[in-house]
C-alpha cells in the first residue's frame, strides 16, 4: 500500500462514518467543529511561530555576518596597530640616534673650531717664515681667513673648506716655477729685480741688466749676492718659467746657507 493510499482510506472511512455518527450523537459536529477549530488555530500558531523562527534565522545570519565582519575588521585594525608600533619604536630609535649625533657634532664643533683658529694661526707663522714671496698678498690672504672663521653665519663645513683651500694654495706653490718683476730692498736701497722662485726649495733675484743676481739665505733670512758666473743660467731658469723656452735641465746654486769662504 503506498504512502499516499492510507490518508485517502482514512478519508474515505471518516466520510462513511460521519454521517451515521452524526445521526447518533448530535453533538458530535458541535466537538467536531471545536477539534477543527483548534487544528486550525493550531495551524496558525504553527505558521507564526516558523515566521518567527524564519526571521530569527535572518537575524542570527545577519548577525553571524556581521559578527565575522567585525571580527575581520578587528583583526586588520590589530594588524595594522602593529604595523604602527614598529613604525614608531623605529622612528623613536631614529630619533635617538639623530639626538646622539646632534650632541656629538656640537662637541665636534666646540673642538674644531678652536683647531681651525689654530690651524690658521699656524699658517700665517708658517708664511711670516717662508721664503719671503708674494708675501703681503700671502698674509693678506690669511688674516681674510681669520677673520671669515669668526663669522657666525658661516657652516663649520663652509668654514673647513675655507681653511683646507688656504693651505691648498700654500701647498701649490711648492710644485712650481715662477719668475716674476718686483721690487726689492738690500742694504737699504730699493730697486725693481726679477725674481725665480723655484718651489719653496730656493729663491732668487736678478737684476734688470743681468749683472747682479742673489738668492735668499733662510739661516740668515736675508738676501746674498751670487758670482756672476750664475747670471746667465739664472736668466736661462726665468725664460724656462715664463715659458718663453722649451723646459731643460737647469744648473743653478741650491743654497740654503751663505757661501763659505
Amino acid at each position: 500500500m503506498g504512502a499516499n493510499t492510507l490518508p485517502q482510506l482514512l478519508a474515505c472511512l471518516l466520510i462513511c462514518w460521519l454521517p451515521s455518527a452524526l445521526a447518533q450523537d448530535p453533538s458530535l459536529g458541535e466537538k467536531l467543529d471545536e477539534s477543527l477549530e483548534l487544528v486550525a488555530k493550531t495551524n496558525r500558531g504553527a505558521a507564526s511561530s516558523q515566521r518567527k523562527i524564519d526571521a530569527l534565522s535572518r537575524e542570527t545570519r545577519m548577525l553571524l555576518e556581521e559578527y565575522r565582519s567585525l571580527r575581520d575588521s578587528s583583526e586588520s585594525q590589530q594588524a595594522y596597530t602593529r604595523e604602527l608600533e614598529q613604525l614608531q619604536a623605529s622612528q623613536d630609535a631614529r630619533i635617538e640616534s639623530l639626538n646622539r649625533q646632534i650632541a656629538q657634532a656640537r662637541i665636534t664643533r666646540q673642538r674644531i673650531l678652536p683647531l681651525m683658529r689654530s690651524m690658521a694661526d699656524a699658517l700665517q707663522e708658517f708664511v711670516l717664515l717662508d721664503l719671503p714671496f708674494h708675501q703681503e698678498e700671502r698674509l693678506t690672504g690669511v688674516l681674510q681667513l681669520k677673520r671669515r672663521l669668526d663669522r657666525p653665519d658661516l657652516s663649520v663645513a663652509a668654514r673647513f673648506r675655507l681653511l683646507l683651500e688656504a693651505y691648498q694654495i700654500e701647498q701649490n706653490y711648492g710644485m712650481t716655477l715662477e719668475a716674476w718683476r718686483g721690487p726689492i730692498s738690500v742694504d737699504g736701497e730699493t730697486r725693481s729685480v726679477e725674481y725665480l722662485r723655484l718651489g719653496r726649495t730656493a729663491l732668487y733675484f736678478q737684476s734688470l741688466d743681468r749683472q747682479d743676481s742673489g738668492y735668499w739665505d733662510r739661516t740668515q733670512r736675508s738676501w746674498k749676492s751670487l758670482s756672476p758666473e750664475h747670471n746667465r743660467d739664472l736668466a736661462q731658469a726665468m725664460r724656462v718659467a715664463r715659458k718663453q723656452t722649451a723646459p731643460q735641465l737647469l744648473a743653478l746654486p741650491l743654497l740654503t746657507r751663505g757661501p763659505e769662504s
